[in-house]
C-alpha cells in the first residue's frame, strides 16, 4: 500500500510538475531567442488549457487583476526599450484588461501586440493599445461590449439588457432594470476607452473623413456576437494597424502549450 501511494505520487504530483519546470525552460529559451529576432521586449500572456498540471486538472485560465499586475510591472521595468506582447487569450475581466491597456498606451516606446491564433473581447481590448497589431492571417480578434450579470441570472452582453428593458418598458423586472441601467454606464466607460486607445491610429476613410466613431460602434455597440470573429483583413479593412507580417518563431513557441485534447493528429 505504502508502495502504491509512492507510485502515485510521483506519477500525479512530482512527474507533471518536473516536465512543467522544462517546458517552462524552453519557453523562456525561446522568448530570449525571439527578443533577438524581433529587437523587442517580449512578454507573453497566453491563457489556454494545458495538458500538465497538477493532478492532469486542466486550468481554465482568462485576464485578470494578477495578469495586469504583472504586466504592468513588466512595462515600468523596461520603459526605455519597445516592447512586444504576445497574446493568446479568450478575454477576461474588463477592469485588468483597461489597466493593462492604458499602461500600454502610454510606454514611450514603439509598442506591438502579436495574435497567433485568437484575441477576443479583453484581448482585443489589449491589442487595441498597441502602435502596431501583427496578426496571423487566420487570427482572429472580436467585439469588445461589456457582459452584464451575475451567477444567478447568467452573463449577457451589455446591450442585450438595455435591449431588453426597453422591450418589456414597464414589465420589466428589477432585474432587468438595474441590469440596463449597468449597462448603459459599462457602454460609456468602453467606449470613451476604445476612443482613448485608438485616437491617431484608426485610417482615415473616404475623402479624408475620420472613422474613429464608426469604428467604436462596430467593436462596442452589440452589432455582433460577442464571440464573432474578426479576422486580420477585416480588422485591417476596419481601419485597425494591422500587420500580416507575422513572424514564424511565434508559431514555434506556441508548440511548447500541450493542449489537454489530442484529437487531431499528423506527421511533421
Amino acid at each position: 500500500m505504502s508502495l502504491f501511494f509512492i507510485l502515485f505520487f510521483l506519477y500525479a504530483v512530482v512527474y507533471p510538475q518536473s516536465q512543467l519546470k522544462r517546458i517552462r525552460m524552453q519557453r523562456l529559451a525561446k522568448i530570449k531567442a525571439m527578443e533577438k529576432n524581433h529587437a523587442y521586449k517580449v512578454l507573453t500572456m497566453i491563457h489556454r488549457r494545458e495538458a500538465i498540471s497538477l493532478f492532469g486538472m486542466p486550468v481554465y485560465q482568462y485576464i485578470d487583476e494578477e495578469d495586469a499586475e504583472q504586466i504592468l510591472r513588466w512595462i515600468r521595468q523596461y520603459k526605455d526599450y519597445p516592447l512586444e506582447l504576445i497574446l493568446h487569450t479568450p478575454g477576461g475581466q474588463l477592469h485588468a484588461s483597461i489597466q493593462i491597456s492604458r499602461a500600454l498606451r502610454k510606454h514611450p516606446k514603439k509598442t506591438r501586440v502579436i495574435i497567433p491564433h485568437y484575441s477576443m473581447s479583453g484581448g482585443t481590448i489589449i491589442a487595441l493599445a498597441a502602435d502596431e497589431i501583427v496578426m496571423d492571417k487566420d487570427a482572429v480578434i472580436g467585439p469588445i461590449e461589456p457582459q452584464i450579470g451575475d451567477f444567478l441570472h447568467g452573463t449577457y452582453p451589455a446591450p442585450s439588457w438595455i435591449y431588453a428593458a426597453e422591450m418589456k418598458k414597464e414589465k420589466a423586472d428589477d432585474t432587468t432594470l438595474v441590469m440596463s441601467d449597468i449597462s448603459r454606464k459599462a457602454l460609456k466607460l468602453t467606449r470613451n476607452v476604445a476612443k482613448e486607445l485608438l485616437g491617431g491610429k484608426v485610417d482615415a476613410g473616404p475623402e479624408g473623413k475620420s472613422r474613429l466613431d464608426d469604428v467604436v460602434e462596430k467593436l462596442v455597440s452589440g452589432e455582433m456576437i460577442h464571440s464573432a470573429p474578426l479576422s486580420s483583413a477585416e480588422a485591417k479593412e476596419l481601419g485597425l494597424p494591422v500587420s500580416t507580417d507575422f513572424p514564424g518563431d511565434v508559431h514555434e513557441f506556441m508548440k511548447l502549450f500541450r493542449p489537454v485534447k489530442r484529437n487531431v493528429e499528423y506527421v511533421e
